[in-house]
């Protein structure tokens, strides 16, 4: 498919009057490529910040479990009725979560 011939008269005007100051900017305004070094640099340091950070959580849920199950097992060998107690409140508790995070997803229609 040619070209018309205006689109070439464009094309050929474009490049009388603005192509050199477009080629001395492309040229002023080269991106600068950093090194391979720099680059596997980065890598390694994100690496290590994202391990540190799991380790991090990972620590954080431990101690949080811990400290959980040592409350429950407190609360089991003070008294067996508060234990069942607390457990019927979390178990409500997760269901009316789930509910609600998850419920709204089948009441919502398509609106055309």
């Amino acid at each position: 498919m040619k070209k018309p011939k205006e689109d070439y008269n464009d094309q050929q005007w474009f490049d009388e009057q603005l192509g050199e100051a477009v080629t001395r900017f492309d040229a002023a305004h080269a991106p600068h490529v950093p090194e391979l070094q720099q680059f596997e640099g980065f890598v390694q340091a994100h690496k290590h910040e994202t391990k540190k950070k799991l380790w991090k959580e990972l620590m954080l849920f431990w101690l949080t479990a811990c400290f959980i199950f040592g409350s429950m097992l407190w609360i089991i060998d003070r008294n067996w009725i508060w234990f069942a107690i607390l457990q019927a409140v979390i178990a409500a508790g997760g269901v009316g979560f789930v509910s609600l995070t998850f419920g709204r997803r089948r009441v919502r229609s398509w609106r055309s």
